[in-house]
Formats: C-alpha cells, structure tokens, sequence
C-alpha cells in the first residue's frame, strides 16, 4: 500500500459522522461577516477534533459564527473545485501539499506573507516564529506563502518486533540498505505460508521519492516543469518490488488490492512485520496489534539518511476571494498557536510543527503518539533539506505512478513498458 493511499485513509477511517456535515450555502465571494468559513477533510477523528476546535474558537470568540464544511479526501477536492470556480471556497480551507501548486496557480489562495510572524505587515499576525525553517517553508512557492504548516511528517518503516521474533528471522536495524532489506523480506516470505515479508510499496511515489534523493537528485527540476532523475532510477524501483512479489518478499497485488483501511493493511493483520507510511501513521495501525511498532528509518541505498526529509504535508489556507482575510488569519493563529487547540488536535493532524505545541501535548511515554514524535525530533537533526514545493501537476503523478506499480504487479504491464509511459505521462502533466 502506498503512503499516499494510506494518507487518504488516515482521513477517511470512517465516515459515519459525515452524515453529520453541515456545507455553508455560501455567496460569490464566500461567507459573510461575522460567518468565516472554516473547511476540512478527513474521517471520525479529524471530524470530531476539528469541530471541538470550531466550538472552542466560538467560546474565545463569541461575537464570530465560524460555518464548518467538511468531508472526506476525495469528495472534499471535488466539492473544493466547484466552489473555487463559482468563487465561493471557504475563507480557511485544509490544503494538501499533493494540490497546493494547482490552487495557487490558478489564483486561488492569499499570500499569507503580509500576516506572518513578526516581519509581517498586516496588523493580524500569524506566528510562524517556533517552527523550523524547512516546516514553515514547506508551502512557499517562488517566494510566496500560500499555506501555514499545520503538521510535521517524514518517511517511516513501522516494525512488528514480536512477529519477526515469532518467525525466527534474524531481526533488523537503522543499518539496513534495500539489498539487505529485499534478502530479509524474502526470508521472512519463506518463514511461514500466511506471511509476506514488506506491505508492497512499488506503487509508493512518496517512498520513491526519498528513494530518488539517495540517488544524488530531486524528484523534479528547481522549476518543476520536468522530472529529474534517469529512468533507470525508476525501472530499479520497479523491478525491486516485482522480484520481492515473486518471492513472498511482498504480497501478490490481488492481496495488496484488498487493503481499504488501517485494520485492512498486512502489518494490522499481522501477514507482515513490516509496513512503511507517514510516521504519524502509526498511531492509527497500533490499536490493532498487541505489541508495540517499533519505528525505523526506511532502507537505504547505502548512503544513511539522504533520501530522507521533515516537511508539511499539511497547511492552513485562505481563499483568495474571501472578504474577511484577517478574521481568516485569526483563525489559523488559533489552529496552529492556541494552546488549547493544540491540545485538542494532538497529533490527528500529524506531528505539531513547533516544539511548543509537542511539549504542550504532553503525551504519554512510550505511547505511538509519543514514538511518532520522537521519531521526527531524530529524524530532523540529520537528514537534508527539504525538497520544494510539490509542483503543478503532482496530484495526477501520483495516481499515475499508483496505477502503473499495480499494472506491474497484475502483469498488465512490464518495468520498462510503465517507466517510459510514467517519463511520458509526467511530460505533458508537468509544465
């Protein structure tokens, strides 16, 4: 399963409390004074923190009627499309880094620059100042700030201690490169019939990504108009996971297929030791183990953490059309700095993006909360910078690449055939 895939499960666990959402009917230029709208998406655990947060932000600021709009990922960008076309989006709205570029292309988000931190120049003031430079920068784009970090992320591989130790397999470390890891999943395949050795993650674009980084390049160019690593690169990526399929190093793609959720994935089910994804993930596979996840750097191409990196995946937003811009600042102040917001998100949202707030939350040792945060707080001091930006496009790159890794594990198409339509497709996307 990929990280983005699993991402769009986070936020959508369940959507029984979607009955629930209450779209405002808003006019051509969103909601009217006094009513800013405030949008989301996600599933259960997003939904009920955020409208907590929409009830607190009500009782600090009685003479404002915040509307909340809300759903799950997919319906949230259809219903998002329509209403940035009719010119009628919510005046703060979640952004995802996979459709920042496109919003902002086509004018749809503020510059936020005028509102943040002390050097800004509008007299609401959004506190950006506790956050680490490569999270507050993660939604700049040439210079412009269309988005304020509500959450830190990075790459992760979640371990299964106790199944490997059950299996009899040697067990693993930060040291292993993806030769070691491909010889090990294969082993633990072979270890038992009703276990594979890794959740398959050739259809991971954000996995390949750090992948790519260990390979001396970014993902794309400065300019995001053209991909920039070799298709060699991704014909490596391809091939390793179809050798791991054909040797119970991963599963079948008819069993990877199957996965609609976190209690779906192998690693919940307890059919692999080992699952990659957002670090904050873990926190939403670990209820459906006994043991604790261990959390591990995923494998390296031998070159440590240099595919590695710490950004927002996640951000604050203001539509461009909204009326009330700076009633809209006071809101995302409040999401990212009020410390009983900051509370009552905890990490739904992903790790918090400054100190401050992960020492406000106070979690409990040794919690999968609390292994998440540590694991970002060790993860930060030694990898590189950040990559841009995801650019114009990216959201379309990602299902393609998703389509193309189960063409390949379905045998509908071979690795070279799916690289050189993937550097095709990603000529006419990217621009």
């Amino acid at each position: 399963m990929t990280p983005d895939l699993t991402r769009r499960q986070l936020l959508g666990v369940t959507l029984a409390g979607l009955a629930a959402a209450s779209l405002a009917a808003c006019g051509p230029k969103g909601s009217p004074p006094g009513k800013p709208g405030l949008s989301w998406y996600g599933g259960d655990p997003v939904h009920e923190a955020m409208q907590e947060l929409v009830r607190l932000y009500g009782t600090k600021h009685p003479d404002v009627d915040v509307v909340a709009q809300f759903s799950a990922f997919d319906d949230y960008w259809d219903r998002l499309a329509t209403q940035t076309a009719g010119r009628s989006a919510p005046d703060v709205m979640r952004m995802s880094m996979s459709y920042l570029a496109d919003y902002a292309d086509r004018g749809a988000l503020t510059d936020l620059s005028p509102y943040l931190g002390t050097s800004g120049t509008s007299g609401t003031k959004i506190d950006i100042d506790d956050m680490a430079p490569d999270i507050a920068d993660s939604a700049r784009i040439d210079g412009t700030y269309y988005g304020v970090s509500q959450s830190s992320i990075a790459n992760a591989a979640f371990v299964n201690r106790d199944l490997v130790a059950a299996l009899g397999v040697p067990d693993v470390d930060e040291s292993w490169t993806w030769a070691d890891f491909g010889t090990w999943a294969k082993e633990v395949g072979a270890a038992r019939d009703d276990v594979y050795g890794s959740m398959d993650q050739g259809g991971s674009l954000q996995l390949f990504e750090s992948y790519v980084r260990e390979h001396g390049t970014e993902m794309f160019t400065p300019d995001g108009s053209n991909l920039a690593f070799d298709q060699g690169v991704l014909e490596e990526w391809w091939a390793y996971w179809h050798d791991l399929r054909a040797h119970r190093g991963a599963p079948p793609a008819a069993v990877s297929a199957e996965v609609a959720g976190f209690d779906t994935w192998p690693l919940a089910k307890g059919t692999t030791p080992v699952g990659f994804g957002w670090v904050q993930q873990v926190a939403f596979v670990q209820p459906f183990l006994d043991g604790p996840l261990d959390i591990l750097t995923p494998p390296t191409a031998g070159t440590g953490t240099s595919g590695l990196f710490v950004k927002c995946l996640d951000f604050w937003s203001i539509a461009s059309t909204s009326s009330q811009p700076d009633e809209a600042a006071r809101i995302i102040d409040f999401l990212v700095n009020d410390d009983d917001a900051i509370r009552t998100l905890g990490i739904v949202l992903g790790v918090p993006p400054s100190q401050r707030a992960i020492d406000l939350l106070d979690l409990e040792a040794g919690s999968a909360e609390q292994r998440a945060v540590d694991y970002v707080g060790r993860v930060a001091d030694v990898v590189p910078p950040a990559p841009p930006a995801w650019p114009l496009g990216y959201n379309e790159l990602l299902s393609l690449f998703t389509k193309l890794g189960q063409d390949i594990g379905f045998g509908e198409a071979g690795v070279s055939d799916a690289a050189t339509e993937f550097f095709e497709q990603s000529a006419r996307v990217l621009r």
